[in-house]
């Protein structure tokens, strides 16, 4: 039998302490940490990363042609699901 061992390492991040405060607030009705949360977004930015798509002939002649009101990134998407999600 195979065990997995799991090792946690320090991170310190500089963030700006409202919020950190108001995270921190959220969390306390429910059961996840804050480090939880960051290191599920971190999951989540590596998988979007790492994740190789092979798009079929008619999505790559359809890629680009909508619009959107304002522009945003791969980043600011998961941080509004995330804070979406843990709400």
């Amino acid at each position: 039998m195979c065990k997995i061992i799991r090792m946690n390492t320090k991170l310190t991040l500089s963030m700006d302490p409202n919020i950190i405060n108001k995270a921190k607030k959220n969390l306390q009705t429910k059961e996840k940490s804050l480090s939880s949360i960051i290191e599920d977004y971190f999951k989540i930015l590596i998988a979007t990363k790492t994740k190789k798509t092979s798009d079929t002939p008619i999505v790559g002649e359809l890629t680009g042609i909508a619009s959107t009101s304002k522009k945003t990134n791969k980043t600011e998407i998961i941080s509004n699901y995330l804070l979406e999600k843990y709400k």
